[in-house]
């Protein structure tokens, strides 16, 4: 939502294994999904069913790839099975790694126990990966693995809307919505006493248009918590839009350090009692993974990273609500620019629309 920020293009990449990627111009191996499969370390032991979900995937500077493994030793129980997709699983950890540039290698790691898994695609669907502990010289054992899920492709069909502030100046809301967007953001207010100057307008724009709203506040870490969220329920009186109300949570004041966890907190409660809304958080993947602990999972999540095949989710979530992909773009009936975002295929408008008065978890 920075109205400095440079735009990138979004890739848009079908899901199987090479894609011309738009940025980079070369092929990509799509390994985006939930992959399934089960081992056994010895012939009388028991069998063990895994999960991994590959959730991020950088198309550039070295086809990063982030994710998470879970896995389920059975010990008499019958399995959970693929459709499960190990949410229910024993054990858990986050997984990083990179595709190299044949396409067909990935070398990947769990990021807490560090053991490494050097991956084999073997087709659109199928990996071979071999698991080998720290200190060890060879693989403890190996697992082919089918891929379950694809999650969904960019080019998939979704439902787009516009971030905006008065920074994006006039705007002709009848136009917008003529333009195929579905849904808006209006910034409401920053700190504890800086409103946006554009925001009445837009917002009786809005209603009046009876397309689906939602405001955000800029936060501020060296402001008040409390004092924030109350500024920011108050700029919305008794109206506090059709979408969840946002604080977008994206820089660190000069003179804040440390741990944001229990005043971001804070001012989610506060601004939850003010306007009888669940709030949703906005932030981008590598300051929350800085800044801020896995205590928010209870509040949607909106992600903004361009210039990536899926954005990165921070441990906490199992995924995201909305996904900011383009910034500082021009669309009809903005007088200057937008910031463009996604709402997640497998979601429908009716799953964030909240009728007056209501309140989702």
């Amino acid at each position: 939502m920075k109205a400095y920020a440079v735009g990138l293009l979004l890739v848009s990449l079908a899901c199987h294994l090479e894609a011309a990627d738009a940025i980079t111009g070369k092929d990509i191996p799509q390994v985006l999904g939930v992959w399934y499969g089960q081992y056994q370390l010895a012939p009388d032991a028991p069998r063990t069913e895994m999960w991994m979900e590959i959730s991020f995937q950088k198309p550039v500077n070295g086809y990063a790839i982030h994710g998470f493994n879970r896995w389920n030793v059975l010990t008499g129980e019958a399995p959970q099975g693929a459709d499960s997709k190990g949410l229910q699983a024993q054990q858990f950890d986050t997984v990083s790694g990179r595709i190299s540039n044949d396409g067909k290698t990935i070398r990947m790691h769990e990021d807490h126990s560090k053991a490494r898994l050097d991956s084999t695609m073997l087709g659109t669907d199928s990996m071979r990966i071999e698991f080998t502990h720290p200190g060890q010289d060879s693989p403890e054992f190996s697992v082919t693995l089918e891929r379950i899920d694809t999650h969904y492709s960019p080019a998939d069909n979704t439902r787009l809307g516009i971030d905006i502030s008065h920074h994006s100046g006039d705007v002709d809301w009848q136009q917008v919505k003529a333009g195929g967007y579905q849904f808006a953001y209006v910034k409401a207010s920053e700190g504890v006493d800086n409103p946006d100057i554009r925001f009445a307008d837009h917002w009786q724009a809005l209603r009046a248009l009876d397309f689906p709203r939602g405001a955000y506040h800029f936060y501020v870490t060296e402001d008040d918590p409390e004092q924030q969220a109350k500024f920011f329920a108050s700029r919305l009186q008794d109206d506090p839009g059709t979408l969840p109300p946002v604080v977008d949570v994206e820089l660190l004041g000069k003179n804040t350090s440390g741990d944001m966890t229990a005043t971001l907190l804070r001012f989610l409660e506060v601004l939850e009692q003010q306007t009888g809304r669940t709030p949703m958080i906005y932030t981008d993947p590598a300051f929350w993974d800085r800044y801020f602990r896995p205590e928010f999972s209870r509040y949607s999540l909106w992600m903004s990273e361009v210039g990536v095949i899926m954005p990165k989710v921070p441990f906490g979530w199992q995924n995201w609500t909305l996904w900011q992909h383009q910034i500082n773009q021009s669309v009809p009936g903005v007088e200057k620019d937008a910031d463009i975002s996604l709402l997640h295929p497998a979601l429908n408008m009716s799953d964030i629309v909240m009728e007056q008065g209501a309140q989702r978890p």
